[in-house]
């Protein structure tokens, strides 16, 4: 949300709101396309932006040497499909003894792809119950190495992902906390599009580990069809709340599993009429102007929050569940 729009009163911003949603029921600066997975003729804009956090590495259960060979996998796909993507960095994950030139290594092979680096905050730390005092020493303390190897490009940090997409447990800590990266000179980054990539990236890596190489292959298939699914609830989303599909932002971690599935997922989302943007064109669509409100303890795509503002009623609010098996897995893996 931008400081023009919070100085206004709220006579003004309900005003603005509304005129905003009238803005967003049009499509923007994209080349219109056929809705490729239907026989409808309706023209369509399909754009998506690939925002990927936990960098440099998500996990802690992998040797730097195999981290390093995903980051280079992740990295080759995504220059692979020609994605300028959006890594978000947890600086805590570089300070391995022994290892941090390497992980800062790790840092510069996404700037040396062309990629971007945003700040995720030091300590993955999530904003629902934490004080805002701490959670905004998280976030300065989020950049450090970042800052250091952007500034050598001559380049600043520009966006913030929320850890667990918390926004904050109430509509005023949410504006003190908006107010304080906006003076830091940070833009929210957003997002629209999830899969549960983290569930399905424990298992499969857990999977590899131990060598269960028929239920890595079948962890790697169900991954897949999951995206096509969640695709299609999101997409469902953006019609039934703006009659159109916004520019998607999708939301996936730094993994093993997306190591091996990149270059097939960049695939599939092109083959359903994609076109791969950077997150910064993405936020030049006018739905990132409307309010989203405080997350609370569960960080919601975008599009929710939005029909929650709007008290708009939607057919379904977010992405299908992995399957029951996977879930199984999952949640022996976390006791």
């Amino acid at each position: 949300m931008n400081s023009v729009y919070k100085k206004l009163s709220s006579c003004a911003r309900h005003l603005l709101a509304s005129a905003a949603l009238v803005l967003v029921m049009a499509p923007v600066g994209a080349q219109v396309q056929t809705r490729p997975d239907t026989n409808s003729t309706t023209p369509v804009v399909r754009r998506i932006a690939i925002t990927i956090d936990d960098l440099p590495f998500e996990t802690r259960r992998l040797k730097l040497a195999d981290e390093q060979r995903a980051t280079k996998a992740i990295l080759s796909a995504l220059q692979a499909h020609k994605v300028k993507a959006l890594g978000f960095v947890n600086e805590d994950r570089l300070l391995v003894k022994g290892e941090v030139d390497a992980r800062i290594g790790m840092l510069e092979s996404w700037l040396d792809a062309g990629m971007e680096l945003g700040n995720h905050n030091f300590g993955h730390l999530g904003f629902h119950g934490s004080s805002l005092a701490k959670y905004q020493e998280a976030v300065l303390r989020g950049d450090t190495f970042t800052r250091w190897l952007l500034q050598e490009r001559k380049q600043v940090p520009r966006y913030y992902r929320f850890p667990h997409n918390q926004t904050g447990d109430n509509a005023e800590v949410q504006k003190q906390f908006e107010d304080f990266l906006q003076q830091h000179d940070y833009k929210i980054a957003p997002f629209t599009i999830e899969h549960d990539d983290f569930t399905y990236a424990r298992v499969y890596e857990d999977a590899v580990l131990k060598n269960r190489k028929e239920d890595a292959e079948r962890l790697r298939k169900a991954y897949l069809a999951n995206l096509d699914r969640a695709v299609n609830t999101f997409e469902t989303m953006s019609d039934e709340m703006f009659g159109r599909q916004v520019s998607h932002i999708l939301n996936i971690h730094a993994s093993l599993l997306n190591a091996d599935m990149l270059d097939k997922m960049l695939s599939k989302l092109e083959q359903r009429g994609y076109q791969f943007i950077t997150l910064e064109e993405a936020l030049q669509d006018p739905a990132y102007l409307l309010p989203a409100g405080p997350s609370r303890q569960y960080g919601m795509s975008w599009l929710a929050r939005w029909a929650r503002m709007a008290k708009k009623r939607l057919s379904v609010y977010g992405q299908p569940d992995p399957e029951e098996w996977i879930m199984k897995w999952d949640q022996e893996l976390a006791r």
